[in-house]
């Protein structure tokens, strides 16, 4: 497989929980994030080349907020190794100024 990306992605090793803002939902949870994209850990497979508005809540608070929104697009998806929960890569389309901050600091702290 050809490798497209262009920024570090970066672990995240406490429990990002990830909403889908329109339904309530929850999609699944963070396992690695930059500033343009995120990859997502789930039990369902996510729906492909969708736009998703999404919330993330942070098991702390970070810079005064304990969730942040943005907007993304399921991009591709594979099956787990046991084959009981799914890898989905988004791609922002829409990041607040307040929802980057987040991530920046939480990427800039690893």
């Amino acid at each position: 497989m050809h490798e497209r990306r262009k920024l570090e992605r970066h672990h995240v090793s406490s429990s990002l929980e990830v909403y889908d803002l329109d339904s309530g939902q929850l999609l699944g949870r963070v396992v690695d994030l930059h500033t343009e994209g995120l990859m997502l850990l789930s039990e369902s497979p996510i729906e492909l080349n969708r736009a998703w508005a999404l919330q993330v809540n942070l098991p702390m608070t970070l810079n005064g907020v304990s969730e942040f929104t943005l907007g993304a697009e399921s991009r591709w998806h594979r099956e787990s190794i046991g084959g009981h929960q799914y890898w989905t890569g988004l791609q922002f389309t829409s990041l607040p100024d307040e929802s980057r901050q987040c991530i920046e600091r939480m990427v800039s702290s690893r």
